[in-house]
C-alpha cells in the first residue's frame, strides 16, 4: 500500500490506531504521517477523541457498581443479565473512539448500506479494555459490559445475547421493534446508556443488527434460537441470523 499521493482515510486511520491493520499497512501509514501534516494532526484528532470519550464516560461513571456487582453475583447455575444505569441519556455518546472502535464484523448479513461497526467496552476493578473482535473474551467476575456501534448509515439498531443454552435476551430494545439510530455523522460511535453484567457461568454471544427498517424484537429472539439450533449450540460457529441488514457480534467467556 502507498499513500504518498493520498492521504489515509479516516476509517482507515481509526482502525490503525485500534490496531486492526496488517503491520506492512500499519508501517505505510506511520511513514506517510511522518512527513505528512495533515495526517499527522488527524491522527492526533483520533488520539484526542480517545481522550473525551474517558472523560465523558470515565471509569468511575462506568463502572460504578462493578465491586458492589461483584459481591451479589448471581449463582452460577442460571445466567441471567443485570443493567446498570450510566448518567448519560439514551444514545448520548456520540464520539468517535479511536481505541475503543473495532469496525471488522464477526458476523456479516446481507450489506445494505455497509460501514456499520460495533464495539463493547468492558469495566472491572482492574480498569477498562476492548473487547476482542475475534475469539472469546474473558471475563472476571463482576465485570461490566458497555455497547457502542457504528450505524455505517443504517437507520435502525437491535441487539441481543444468546447463552450456550440457546436463551435469547433481547438488549436494546427489551420488546417492540428496533430503535431508530438518532442523528449524527454516520462513522460516529453510540454508546448504548445502560452497562450490562452477563451473569451466570459458561459463554454468551452478544449480536448487534443495523438495519434500514425496523425488526421485530420476538422475531428477532425466534431467529437467534433457529440460528442457535443450526449450529448445534456452537456459539462460536452460530450463522448469521438472516435480518437482513449487517450484522456484528462478541463471544464471551463468563467466570
Amino acid at each position: 500500500m502507498t499513500l504518498e499521493n493520498n492521504h489515509a482515510g479516516d476509517l482507515m486511520l481509526r482502525r490503525h490506531r485500534a490496531g486492526e491493520l496488517p503491520s506492512q499497512e500499519a508501517a505505510a501509514i506511520e511513514a506517510h504521517a511522518t512527513g505528512c501534516p495533515t495526517c499527522r494532526g488527524r491522527l492526533r484528532e483520533v488520539d484526542d477523541e480517545q481522550r473525551r470519550f474517558e472523560q465523558e464516560i470515565s471509569f468511575d461513571r462506568f463502572a460504578a457498581g462493578v465491586e458492589r456487582a461483584a459481591r451479589g453475583a448471581s449463582p452460577r447455575g442460571r445466567s441471567r443479565l443485570s443493567r446498570l444505569w450510566v448518567a448519560a441519556p439514551l444514545f448520548a455518546v456520540a464520539a468517535a473512539v479511536a481505541l475503543a472502535v473495532t469496525w471488522r464484523p464477526v458476523e456479516t448479513g446481507t450489506r445494505i448500506k455497509g460501514g456499520g461497526g460495533m464495539v463493547v467496552r468492558v469495566a472491572g476493578t482492574g480498569g477498562q479494555r476492548t473487547a476482542r473482535a475475534v475469539g472469546t473474551e474473558p471475563l472476571a467476575a463482576g465485570e461490566r459490559l458497555r455497547i457502542g456501534y457504528n450505524p455505517g448509515g443504517h437507520a435502525y439498531f437491535l441487539s441481543l445475547s444468546i447463552d450456550d443454552q440457546g436463551q435469547v435476551t433481547p438488549l436494546y430494545p427489551e420488546r417492540g421493534a428496533s430503535l431508530s439510530v438518532p442523528d449524527g455523522a454516520p462513522g460516529a460511535t453510540r454508546y448504548l446508556p445502560d452497562s450490562l453484567e452477563l451473569t451466570g457461568a459458561g459463554l454468551e454471544r452478544i449480536v448487534v443488527v443495523l438495519s434500514d427498517r425496523p425488526i421485530d424484537v420476538d422475531s428477532a429472539r425466534r431467529a437467534a434460537r433457529a440460528s442457535f439450533d443450526r449450529a448445534g449450540g456452537d456459539l462460536a460457529r452460530l450463522p448469521t441470523l438472516g435480518l437482513g441488514g449487517e450484522e456484528f457480534s462478541r463471544i464471551f467467556a463468563k467466570p
